[in-house]
């Protein structure tokens, strides 16, 4: 089944479901996988060095923030 079939058919079953416990049992494993592919993720960029220095995120924060919060 491709992945966008399956994406609605979840929808289709979860439109379904009454019960609130439920519900709140799916959000929390829709959440564990998210924060897992996230940290997958991250790992990968780390070991590929894909990361910034903690001074260069500072820097880039401090423009990004400069940019989108003065006049």
């Amino acid at each position: 089944m491709k992945a966008e079939t399956l994406k609605l058919d979840l929808i289709g079953r979860l439109m379904r479901v009454q019960k609130t416990s439920t519900l709140q049992r799916m959000d929390e494993l829709i959440t564990q996988a998210e924060m897992e592919t996230r940290a997958d993720e991250s790992m990968d960029a780390i070991s590929k060095g894909e990361v910034l220095s903690l001074d260069e995120f500072s820097q880039e924060n401090r423009k990004w923030a400069k940019e989108n919060y003065t006049k």
